[in-house]
């Protein structure tokens, strides 16, 4: 997970407690689905089974030790191989609609990268330079971190188109697109600040 120089979180305690929720309410459903439907199905053999071998030897303390060393070897067995819980993390967030639309800011938040941030900007198609631009000017970009990174993208792009003669090293690329990026977001932010002002 990206942190920025200053180490700057987004500070929305209703927002995070969304995040956390959604993060909670996540693994809870992980979990019920995971080893639940498997415990009540071998249970109900094991019963099946305790009756007909009662049945069969007309001792139901021997069909009742039958039952509780064969519950305990199934759990064993259930805990050693069933497979580890996997998380669609590209869902945990659905009900914000998605990583994307959160406030560019939970760019660096934690809690975000746990809940599907990471799996988000790998299907954005975002590159390092990307991500480490969009990381510096997250805090001050007014929209959704979707916004924040088609935003870099423009200004590569404008990089290249306007300054094609230019030989940058990667270095020099990186911080040439970060001006334009800064400019493109300032310009942003003064138009929402006059949004603002319009509406009060």
């Amino acid at each position: 997970m990206p942190t920025r120089d200053d180490r700057w979180q987004p500070t929305d305690a209703l927002l995070n407690s969304v995040i956390d929720k959604c993060i909670a309410e996540s693994r809870r459903r992980a979990s019920d689905g995971g080893h639940g439907g498997a415990v009540v199905a071998g249970g109900l053999v094991l019963a099946a089974l305790s009756m007909i071998v009662t049945a069969g030897t007309g001792n139901p303390v021997f069909a009742f030790g039958i039952l509780v060393a064969l519950a305990v070897v199934g759990l064993a067995y259930t805990g050693v191989k069933a497979p580890p819980l996997l998380t669609d993390r590209t869902k945990v967030l659905a009900v914000a609609g998605g990583p994307g639309h959160l406030p560019a800011g939970y760019l660096v938040y934690p809690p975000a990268w746990e809940a599907g941030m990471p799996e988000y900007l790998a299907g954005a198609g975002t590159t390092e330079r990307r991500l480490r631009i969009a990381v510096k000017l997250c805090r001050e970009h007014p929209g959704a971190v979707a916004d924040l990174l088609r935003l870099v993208h423009k200004a590569e792009n404008f990089v290249v188109v306007h300054r094609p003669g230019r030989d940058f090293s990667e270095e020099g690329r990186e911080r040439e697109v970060l001006k334009t990026a800064t400019k493109l977001v300032e310009e942003l932010s003064g138009m929402s600040s006059t949004r603002v002002l319009v509406s009060n």
